[in-house]
């Protein structure tokens, strides 16, 4: 029995493919799974098996890792200057996107944020969107007031903004298809006007004919029928509107009533109006044929870090107009202009303009204290680099002088700012002269 066991083990040992290899040390099988396995020799349907095996074991473990690791996308890229309140500079004030230097005696803001939460949030995301065509737009209009006539490219379309138009000149309906796609319609009627012959006689004894207008208050419509009539002309052409949305204003002259698309009760940029002439015509109309679409909800910084991005000069936006009523001047006042410069004691004058023969140093520029009081939830339209228009969440900033600064929420890296800007001072004998008054 055992010869035959021996036997038997002899036969088992001899059939070993691995009898020849000597025993493992410790260390390289710690180190196997750094190296590159080798090839085995099984048959094509177990390698597919197991390929597929592996790939539904690995693969929400795969799509987890890359969604973390991969760095967030932008949702917006911003155009250099799109919203109307996006320039670094007060009224009056235009900077080019290259533009290095301005001119001395400016003012300078510096602020105070005491008085501002620190707590973040989050708000929605909307895209202004244009469906349909222009073509399709403008014939709505024009079905609406009655023109006639083939729809044209306006003078001042171009292949990035085009812009259509439909009528006469003096009864004229047009769309721009870029942003927000705003739209118009305008009438004019000469005849339409009433006025008195009177000479005019002028100190150097001279005289001319003028025709005095003749106020006819009893031909402007009502309140109630202006705001009956405006609300008619929104729904033709998009909006729905409320009572409590309508601002109603009448004078002798004429009279208006606008509108502000909102959003969960919220004012937006998105301004509709319509206005009357002296003779009680409808003189005016306009509104923005973009669709609201929501693209999410995102995080919000605080408004005391909301308020380190003013002197950035790229983080603001257009609030609705309606915050005006309580802000008074202009959004932005990050600089002022200088005030007029005084030629030097016996400088040569210019017929058109006041220069000083010699230079003068450079002005220090005015530091005013602002002490930002609060701040204000508020949808701000921006505009991007290929022409399109979103509203955003952001703050108006209000401070002791009775305006604000109106400025993007979000968080970074969910908009890509454009390219900084560059402003120094410019010397004296640099700056533009200044006119006589």
């Amino acid at each position: 029995m055992n010869e035959e066991f021996e036997n038997l083990k002899s036969r088992l040992v001899s059939a070993d493919p691995a009898r020849h290899v000597e025993s493992i040390n410790e260390s390289v099988v710690a180190a196997a799974p750094l190296n590159k396995p080798a090839r085995t020799p099984l048959g094509k349907r177990f390698r597919q098996f197991a390929f597929s095996g592996s790939l539904l074991a690995t693969a929400g473990a795969f799509a987890m890792v890359v969604t973390l690791a991969m760095p967030q996308q932008p949702l917006i890229r911003m155009a250099e200057s799109g919203a109307a309140n996006s320039s670094p500079m007060a009224a009056g004030m235009s900077v080019e996107s290259d533009a290095k230097m301005m001119w001395p005696g400016f003012v300078q803001y510096e602020y105070d944020t005491t008085a501002l939460g620190e707590n973040t949030g989050s708000g929605k995301i909307y895209q202004l969107q244009l469906n349909g065509s222009p073509e399709q737009k403008l014939k709505l209009i024009a079905d609406y007031f009655g023109l006639e006539g083939d729809i044209r490219l306006e003078e001042w379309s171009t292949p990035e903004y085009p812009s259509y138009a439909v009528g006469k000149d003096s009864n004229v309906a047009g769309v721009s298809w870029a942003g927000t796609g705003n739209w118009y319609y305008s009438f004019w009627d000469d005849s339409s006007f009433k006025c008195e012959n009177k000479l005019i006689e002028l100190e150097d004894g001279s005289s001319y004919d003028s025709c005095e207008p003749i106020l006819t208050p009893e031909l402007v419509p009502s309140e109630e029928q202006m705001k009956a009539q405006a609300t008619e002309v929104f729904a033709a052409l998009g909006m729905s509107v409320t009572d409590s949305q309508l601002r109603v204003s009448r004078s002798e002259w004429g009279g208006s009533v606008n509108a502000a698309v909102q959003i969960d009760g919220q004012d937006t940029a998105l301004e509709w109006g319509v206005n009357w002439d002296g003779a009680g015509r409808l003189s005016y109309a306009f509104g923005h044929f973009a669709e609201i679409v929501d693209r999410g909800e995102y995080r919000t910084v605080s408004p005391k870090t909301a308020a380190d991005r003013i002197k950035d000069g790229r983080w603001f936006g257009s609030p609705a107009s309606t915050a005006y009523n309580f802000g008074g001047t202009p959004t932005v006042r990050t600089m002022d202009a200088s005030p007029a410069v005084e030629p030097a004691e016996g400088a040569e004058v210019t017929n058109d303009a006041m220069v000083a023969e010699e230079p003068v140093a450079p002005m220090e520029p005015e530091i005013v204290n602002l002490q930002l009081e609060s701040s204000t939830e508020a949808l701000l339209m921006i505009f991007d680099r290929s022409g399109g228009a979103w509203l955003v969440p952001g703050y108006l900033l209000n401070n002791d002088q009775g305006w604000f600064d109106s400025i993007i929420a979000l968080e970074e890296g969910i908009i890509e700012l454009p390219e900084p800007y560059e402003v120094g001072i410019m010397p004296i004998e640099d700056a533009p002269a200044t006119k006589q008054d």
